[in-house]
């Protein structure tokens, strides 16, 4: 902190300042905040008012999180609801505190076990007390019907354990239809479908090129030869051949 003097006859006026550690501006003491958070480690603000406000607002304007770190060196503390209401609830953040605000209502709200939102779009949500004995939650905005179990649109004609089933069987047949009609890329492991075409294979994700018959490596193959398919490969010769 730095003290200066500044001459306004009649009166000699003390006004202390600091540099903030972002800006490097020397600003007034009365531009930096307390401790923003009761848990902060530090006794005082080195980061002034301004710089604050930028780094909550980029932090929350990109994804929403629920925690928001102080900003201060080496302080570990986590803003609260209401040091981020303090920062941002003027004029100028007003827009990013609402959407924060109703973020933090909707986290707080799917943490509570009778509550569930409406598997229906219309943006609607409601504490259910019911659901556990009566498995259909009706929205009370759009009317349509929603399962409190599965959190889905009601599964009409099938009972929870039924639907359970029916979906535990159409996992199963995705997980063989995946294994008769798809290989792992050699490199990154992602299921790769071949629909039509020659062997010669590029993962759309990692761009591996391999051949889709024996999975050997096509850089070897494309610089040496065939000789580099594995030795049971169709396409595999011989050196020489």
């Amino acid at each position: 902190m730095t003290i200066k003097y500044l001459k306004s006859p009649p009166t000699l006026i003390l006004r202390k300042i600091r540099a903030c550690q972002v800006c490097y501006e020397e600003k007034l003491i009365s531009m930096y905040r307390e401790p923003l958070h009761q848990r902060c480690t530090h006794r005082e603000c080195n980061i002034c008012n301004d710089c604050v406000y930028n780094y909550v607002r980029q932090t929350l304007g990109t994804m929403l999180e629920e925690q928001v770190n102080c900003p201060e060196l080496n302080c570990r503390a986590v803003l609260n609801f209401d040091s981020i209401k303090q920062i941002l609830g003027n004029t100028r953040g007003k827009k990013l505190f609402e959407r924060y605000d109703r973020f933090f209502t909707e986290r707080a709200l799917e943490r509570m076990p009778d509550f569930v939102w409406c598997a229906h779009g219309c943006g609607s949500g409601q504490l259910a007390a019911s659901g556990v004995q009566n498995n259909i939650i009706s929205c009370i905005k759009c009317k349509m019907k929603t399962c409190f179990v599965h959190k889905t649109k009601w599964h009409e004609g099938l009972t929870c354990a039924q639907y359970d089933n029916q979906t535990a069987k159409t996992i199963r047949d995705s997980e063989k239809w995946l294994v008769q009609n798809t290989k792992k890329c050699p490199s990154c492991k992602s299921p790769i479908e071949k629909a039509a075409g020659c062997d010669h294979m590029t993962c759309r994700k990692c761009n591996y090129e391999f051949c889709w018959a024996c999975l050997a490596d096509f850089d070897r193959i494309r610089n040496h030869g065939n000789q580099y398919h594995h030795s049971r490969c169709k396409h595999y010769a011989s050196p020489g051949e």
